[in-house]
């Protein structure tokens, strides 16, 4: 049985995938479809935000030049974490207790057979026993690669240098309980995600009509 999974009785699934895999465009699906979801990402933006103990913490690791506009400039940690591999320990052995803390409170307020979290750094983060079951989104390099061109606003060589932070996406797909191919149309891709919630929810029919 999984950490988070002791939250409550629903089924928690983890939802991952490398950059331009359409994760974010899956997890839409499964919250227009009723589901209830959680963001690791919304957490972590919350926490730099609006956290008093974060910030001080953070203050106190790198000093005021940290904070702009009484938030915590994202850019300016991130150039902290890449310095060594010390660094990125030490910040996300603040943020990674906090997150799951924040997940575990969510979770316990739903009243629901399958409770999902968009989690991008997954397997990154050594998260994947977290959860009961992962499902990952994948699409082949080029397809994210023009993804990443048009929504980052970024050329290829900048998309591939994104795309090389993260866990190869074949050694996802090996790791993951589900894996969702996001290679044809978002028609496509929802025929799957919502065949895959009424199979996974017994045929429950929890999608909204278009």
């Amino acid at each position: 049985m999984s950490t988070v999974s002791k939250a409550n009785r629903g089924l928690k699934i983890a939802i991952t995938g490398s950059m331009g895999s359409g994760k974010s465009a899956v997890c839409a699906m499964i919250k227009k479809a009723g589901w209830p979801l959680i963001s690791a990402d919304e957490i972590v933006a919350d926490l730099y935000d609006f956290d008093t103990f974060v910030k001080t913490r953070l203050t106190d690791f790198y000093g005021e030049e940290v904070i702009e506009d009484h938030k915590i400039n994202r850019k300016m940690l991130f150039s902290f974490m890449m310095k060594n591999d010390r660094e990125k320990k030490r910040v996300e052995s603040l943020i990674h207790p906090l997150v799951e803390k924040k997940m575990l409170e969510y979770f316990a307020k739903q009243d629901s057979d399958l409770l999902f979290a968009e989690i991008p750094l997954l397997y990154e983060s050594h998260w994947q026993d977290k959860f009961d079951q992962v499902w990952a989104v994948v699409a082949d390099d080029e397809i994210r690669i023009d993804r990443l061109i048009t929504k980052r606003n970024v050329n290829k060589e900048q998309a591939l240098v994104l795309m090389s932070h993260q866990i190869d996406q074949n050694k996802k797909m090996e790791l993951a309980d589900v894996v969702i191919d996001n290679n044809g149309t978002l028609s496509d891709l929802s025929n799957v995600v919502y065949q895959l919630l009424n199979r996974m929810s017994g045929g429950e029919d929890h999608v909204e009509s278009e």
